[in-house]
């Protein structure tokens, strides 16, 4: 599960297979969802908006897109769309090219999600905080796609979504810790390759790996990051000493009633 997402204010400049890229800000589609003009830096939840990397003409440029994808085929108003796709926010990699919602993006549309790190709760009551020693973006592999609404209820807030989903594999060794998914993650060749129109379905699948490195650290968090509502930078503060890449570690659970626990979204992959 990818259910919480923590980005940077701006990124004016990423590298990616040994280029230095510069990355533009896209406009605003017409008619675009107005809650896309509202950044969220830390707790992004499913629903809220997130900066997203994607390839047109040969250029990489960045646009907000609602964590959850809606697919472009769904019927009816803004709000039936989100009673049914609430759970759109993870795509199993074991999964993407049979459901309905993914087959087309996976194939057509991919993007990378450029963050500073990830929740996961092992325990409910005991989210930590997933990111680089260094500090460095994150490159989150996903799918997109961009859903229109007909319904005249939605013209006055914008009927057109555009929306994103993370695609998720089994863990590596390190994120086996904490939970039994982890976001697909790129670097260099593979997260540019990623991004490119036409790619042949075998390379696709070849890049659907659990993500090994010695450059990810976890250590816990206060329950606040389970709060949906909290957007502060306290959700990623560090609460206990990160947890080592070697050895075996048995997560903590919370004991004082300041960190009592707190209800979280659910965070079932479809």
């Amino acid at each position: 599960m990818c259910g919480r997402l923590n980005q940077f204010a701006k990124i004016s400049a990423l590298s990616l297979a040994g280029k230095k890229l510069r990355i533009e800000c896209r406009p605003k589609k017409k008619a675009e969802d107005m809650k896309a003009d509202a950044q969220v830096i830390h707790n992004i939840c499913p629903t809220d908006y997130a900066d997203v990397l994607t390839m047109q003409a040969d250029e990489i440029g960045m646009e907000r897109m609602r964590f959850g994808l809606v697919p472009a085929w769904a019927k009816g108003s803004k709000k039936d769309v989100a009673k049914k796709f609430g759970l759109t926010f993870n795509a199993r990699c074991e999964s993407i090219f049979e459901l309905a919602s993914y087959r087309g993006p996976i194939l057509r549309q991919r993007c990378l999600i450029p963050v500073r790190g990830w929740h996961e709760w092992p325990d409910r009551n005991c989210p930590y905080f997933i990111h680089r020693t260094d500090d460095a973006p994150v490159l989150l592999a996903g799918i997109w796609d961009v859903w229109e609404s007909h319904s005249p209820e939605d013209v006055e807030s914008g009927g057109v979504i555009t929306s994103m989903s993370i695609v998720t594999t089994p863990p590596g060794r390190y994120m086996a810790k904490f939970h039994d998914r982890s976001p697909l993650i790129l670097e260099g060749e593979a997260a540019f390759a990623w991004m490119q129109p036409g790619m042949p379905v075998a390379d696709i699948r070849g890049l659907l790996k659990p993500y090994e490195s010695e450059h990810l650290e976890a250590y816990r968090v206060s329950t606040a990051a389970s709060q949906a509502r909290n957007k502060t930078d306290e959700v990623i503060r560090p609460i206990a000493a990160p947890v080592p890449q070697h050895g075996t570690y048995q997560p903590i659970a919370p004991v004082s009633s300041a960190d009592a626990p707190q209800p979280m979204l659910p965070g079932l992959a479809p």
